[in-house]
């Protein structure tokens, strides 16, 4: 193993066997979507959706332990997040954010993120229509990152799982459960920063349903997340993010997933981006084998002046739909309290 990661190992791969990787990587790379816990990888705030979700290495001020707790140690003030994100078929997602800096290059975070779907038109088993129903997901996150000298920092999610499925047509459908991530931050230049969390360890979900006299619980596994990315910070005003996520299922299946973000800050600390997210690998059809493998998303970001040297960062992201859903408008504030 030390003889694949090592410096030489990188250095003797061309640009070509490079390319070949990347094209193998995309084409069989799969989302492992249908698992507990999909309302929380949509995204938490409109920057991050806007560049396609590859943020670990770089900082959203308010929102940092969303992407990478070990970001927590840039928080030089006290930062807010809030984030309301209304969206086409009846969902919507939620989230606030609280983060304290501590002395030495340390920070300490509150974060809370709710997703859910509402006006669920439900139907019986002739196919005949019955009452509308909701759905939703509750994720709490206590955090804590800290600086190690100049260039690496370290940080850990402690995270609570709340949910419930159809509370109106069935007596008690609920579920909870805990997981934490681990997250690191290696500054290899002052333009290159790399990022690498794990996500959901030993994170599950305890169901329980209860209708009428009758009570079962079933234990459900949260999929385990490998995820690396890099930022290349300031070059003439435009900031690179790239990110692969490695997933591990349930059922031992690992796929992946590529994303890629761009930011582009022009006057007035306004700042205009776009993003492109790995869609799917596997063709399953002659229909999708011509289809772009990747969705698109696009934002911007504008400081707002409230009173004095205090501003509010105003996000905007546009998510086009991934199979015809429709158009979704996401906003988002965050704010350092100064």
């Amino acid at each position: 193993m030390a003889n694949i990661i090592g410096p030489n190992w990188l250095l003797s791969i061309n640009m070509k066997q490079i390319l070949f990787i990347f094209y193998i990587g995309v084409l069989y790379a799969d989302y492992g979507g249908g698992y507990a816990g999909s309302g929380f990888r949509y995204g938490s705030n409109a920057r991050e959706f806007s560049l396609a979700g590859a943020l670990i290495a770089d900082k959203t001020p308010g929102f940092y332990a969303f992407s990478n707790p070990a970001l927590l140690q840039y928080a030089r003030s006290s930062q807010l997040g809030l984030s309301y994100q209304s969206m086409s078929l009846g969902r919507s997602i939620q989230s606030f954010s609280f983060v304290k800096n501590l002395p030495h290059t340390a920070g300490l975070g509150l974060a809370i993120l709710r997703a859910g779907t509402d006006n669920i038109h439900g139907k019986n088993t002739m196919n005949e229509p019955i009452e509308t129903f909701s759905a939703q997901e509750i994720q709490g996150i206590i955090s804590f990152g800290v600086s190690l000298g100049t260039r690496m920092a370290l940080g850990i999610n402690i995270k609570a799982f709340f949910a419930s499925i159809a509370p109106e047509i069935i007596d008690v459908q609920s579920g909870n459960g805990i997981g934490w991530d681990a997250g690191f931050i290696y500054k290899l230049h002052r333009h290159i920063i790399l990022g690498c969390v794990l996500k959901n360890l030993n994170g599950s979900y305890i169901w329980k349903m209860t209708k009428g006299d009758e009570e079962k619980s079933n234990e459900e596994i949260l999929p385990q997340y490998l995820q690396l990315g890099v930022a290349f910070l300031g070059c003439r005003n435009v900031t690179f993010f790239f990110q692969e996520d490695m997933v591990r299922t349930p059922s031992k299946y690992i796929n992946y997933r590529y994303r890629l973000g761009i930011e582009y800050l022009i006057l007035n600390r306004i700042e205009l981006r776009a993003g492109l997210m790995q869609a799917q690998g596997a063709m399953s059809s002659d229909e999708e084998k011509y289809s772009m493998n990747f969705n698109p998303s696009f934002g911007a970001g504008i400081p707002l002046k409230l009173w004095g040297k205090q501003y509010v960062q105003l996000d905007y992201a546009l998510d086009p739909g991934n199979v015809g859903e429709g158009f979704s408008h996401l906003f988002s504030f965050s704010m350092e309290l100064n």
